[in-house]
């Protein structure tokens, strides 16, 4: 369980988060959302302990996050931001194997290797292991670093052995993605839900959010809006406020499933 207790944040003299208490339960997809400047990100970054709060604090199982050890923390839990830039010609697949450096010391083992090579199988990059980072699509380097991540919290599976809990934290994953890219990405986060890993995730695309997530935070000026468990609870007034738009609810004509339409 990750829990948020009255975290506040100011830089530069303004404050961009106020007050916002909220639990992330495990085994939940959950979705941050909200209008540019809402403050999104920088509550994803505190809940994953990148960010020191100006008030209020974050605790893993009860436990401050401060508290923790670097290295116990990267094994807990792994960030994958929207922008990424390495200059450096590394192949891809040690890009990939960066997520591995706080399960080794001096250097990887044959676990490790494996764990890397399954990430990028997963992620669809085995055939771009070998190339320079640097000479990947963008949309390329965005999937070598969720294999990244993937390594970092890589959950062994052995006989008898109980999984360790790992959480995923997501910010705005899927922006530089195509439709296919996007689905695929957000479809191997929700199958992580199933190896005892929780998933945060910042989304801008509020119909795919409300498509694949499970319990969703609304930011409003920096302060908690709504957190809800049921997608219905994110309604027009609401949508219509925080993000000064006109909504309209419609029906896929295929599926049925309710959509969002939006409108100045």
């Amino acid at each position: 369980m990750v829990e948020l207790h009255g975290v506040g944040y100011r830089a530069g003299g303004r404050e961009i988060l106020h007050d916002v208490s909220a639990w992330l339960e495990p085994g939940r997809f959950h979705v941050i959302l909200g209008p540019n400047g809402a403050g999104k990100s920088t509550l994803l970054r505190i809940a994953a302990g990148l960010l020191r709060p100006s008030a209020g604090e974050v605790r893993y199982d009860g436990q401050p996050v401060r508290a923790l050890a670097a290295d116990a923390l990267a094994r807990t839990r792994a960030v994958l931001s929207q922008h990424i830039t390495l200059p450096f010609p590394l192949p891809a697949e040690d890009v990939v194997m960066m997520g591995r450096y706080p399960h080794f010391g001096r250097a990887p083992g044959a676990r490790d290797r494996v764990i890397v090579s399954e990430a990028l199988a997963l992620v669809g990059m085995t055939d771009r292991r070998a190339q320079s980072y640097p000479t990947l699509s963008g949309g390329e380097q965005q999937k070598i670093q969720m294999a990244r991540v993937l390594a970092q919290i890589w959950n062994e599976t052995r006989a008898g052995a109980p999984q360790s809990p790992r959480i995923l934290f997501l910010d705005e994953p899927t922006s530089s993605l195509d439709v296919r890219y996007q689905l695929h990405l957000l479809d191997i986060a929700r199958g992580l839900l199933a190896h005892d890993c929780t998933v945060v995730a910042v989304l801008h695309d509020l119909n795919m959010a409300l498509h694949c997530g499970d319990d969703f935070l609304v930011l409003e000026d920096g302060r908690l809006a709504l957190q809800a468990n049921d997608p219905s609870a994110v309604d027009g007034a609401l949508l219509e406020r925080v993000f000064r738009v006109r909504a309209h609810r419609v029906s896929d004509p295929v599926s049925g499933d309710a959509l969002w339409r939006f409108e100045l």
